[in-house]
């Protein structure tokens, strides 16, 4: 059996799976599914009666999975992309930053709060797509610089930490 921690659509997602002769089972959320390879990226899933098709394709480094005409983006977690670490941010663990232009969905953190590594911290909205946005150090929140509904962009930081990592 193997588990992965997935990003579907900017929501961490746990999967355990298991191979078996010419299929394979995936246990998601306690829900079980039977998956057929058909070919082409196209698979055959099964659960609780229900069959659907689904088509997969994986594009620099991200799949797109297409379930009922509705696409899902599903990346593996990386401290670096789901920090909002990109490019020159990367070295600015105290701050956290959208991974892209968008408007802020939520914040899931109060000022004072305790942090650790890789909790989340905040959804963006960018692009159709909802972004989590995970603490890249343990801290506490010192500054929150924006609310739900506000519009941010790559350059100012959009919760502060006092990091508490030596």
């Amino acid at each position: 059996m193997a588990k992965y921690d997935l990003i579907v659509d900017g929501v961490a997602v746990s999967v355990e799976t298991q191979s078996q002769s010419d299929t394979f089972s995936a246990t998601v959320a306690d829900r079980s599914y039977k998956v057929y390879a058909g070919g082409n990226g196209r698979f055959l899933v099964t659960a609780q009666g229900q069959r659907r098709v689904v088509a997969a394709v994986e594009h620099k480094g991200t799949s797109y999975v297409e379930i009922d005409s509705r696409l899902f983006e599903v990346r593996e977690p990386s401290e670096d992309r789901f920090a909002g670490a990109g490019g020159e941010h990367a070295a600015d663990k105290d701050k956290i930053f959208a991974p892209m232009p968008g408007r802020i969905v939520k914040i899931m953190v109060a000022l004072g709060d305790t942090v650790e590594l890789k909790q989340p911290m905040v959804i963006v909205e960018a692009m159709k797509m909802e972004n989590q946005v995970n603490a890249k150090t343990k801290g506490k929140v010192k500054a929150i610089n924006f609310a739900a509904g506000d519009q941010v962009d790559t350059d100012t930081p959009i919760i502060e930490l006092e990091s508490l990592e030596s």
